[in-house]
């Protein structure tokens, strides 16, 4: 199992890290456009393995794609991130050309990879390599609703004073501050409805807390988060390599589902 990161920054960094250190790929190859970062990365991760317990082989490259030949899947990480202040939409003009270039350069040297996009805005980018990509469409993923019901979860669990294992809940929707749904209503606490123990007014703020988790982060670090991301991705791709039959809530091309098409 190969799988290339395209993206060596913080958030494609912690993709690697965190596949490698499930141990389900052979390799995993990182990917920048900045002379000799990706490789930089590789090695200081490489440097790990021993201490981590990893077989997986991780490889960078400075813009070569010929390295990513033969993944079996990609995940688009690249582009500029956040500033305080920023919505996700304002990156559109910047992150889509490098995302349109990216992924056909991927698919170029891996013509039946699956591709995951994580670049922001993450819904629009997905929808533009699903317009640009001559490949069928359930190969062509979106990753946002996998930390964004992590988020939920997190902020569920702060509410309840409880484990975070004893949750589950899930968010639909769009990966954007205003259109993102935590789904309230179906979350429990082993088993039990958070509406049991959580009032109204609690849980909307859970909810509205999760709508902008990323907004959050942004403004206390600077920039996009990176460390839940990544995990996000590694579960999302672990799942699609092992053929777990997980569940995510995923950006996808809608042809008549739920009546929508084109969206």
């Amino acid at each position: 199992m190969k799988v290339t990161v395209v993206g060596a920054g913080a958030v494609g960094a912690s993709c690697a890290e965190y596949i490698a250190i499930k141990n389900f790929a052979s390799e995993v190859v990182l990917v920048d456009i900045k002379e000799g970062f990706a490789e930089g990365k590789a090695m200081d991760l490489m440097q790990t393995a021993s201490l981590n317990g990893f077989d997986t082989r991780i490889v960078g490259s400075t813009n070569d794609y010929a390295k990513t030949a033969n993944s079996d899947i990609v995940v688009v990480t690249s582009g500029v991130p956040r500033k305080p202040g920023m919505t996700r939409e304002e990156l559109i003009g910047t992150n889509a050309g490098i995302v349109k270039s990216v992924t056909s350069s991927l698919i170029e040297h891996s013509p039946n990879a699956i591709v995951i996009i994580v670049s922001n805005p993450m819904d629009t980018m997905t929808y533009l390599v699903h317009k640009t990509l001559d490949i069928p469409a359930e190969r062509i993923i979106g990753m946002g609703g996998a930390l964004d019901s992590a988020r939920f979860k997190y902020r569920l669990a702060e509410a309840l004073e409880a484990p975070i294992s004893d949750i589950d809940g899930m968010v639909i929707a769009a990966h954007s501050d205003v259109g993102m749904l935590p789904l309230t209503r179906l979350a429990t606490r082993n088993s039990v409805p958070v509406s049991e123990f959580l009032s109204e007014d609690r849980l909307n703020k859970v909810m509205e807390d999760t709508k902008v988790g990323g907004a959050t982060l942004t403004k206390l670090l600077g920039t996009s988060a990176w460390y839940a991301p990544g995990a996000a991705v590694s579960g999302l791709v672990q799942a699609i390599a092992c053929d777990q039959k997980k569940i995510f809530p995923c950006s996808v091309m809608l042809n008549g589902e739920y009546g929508q098409n084109d969206i």
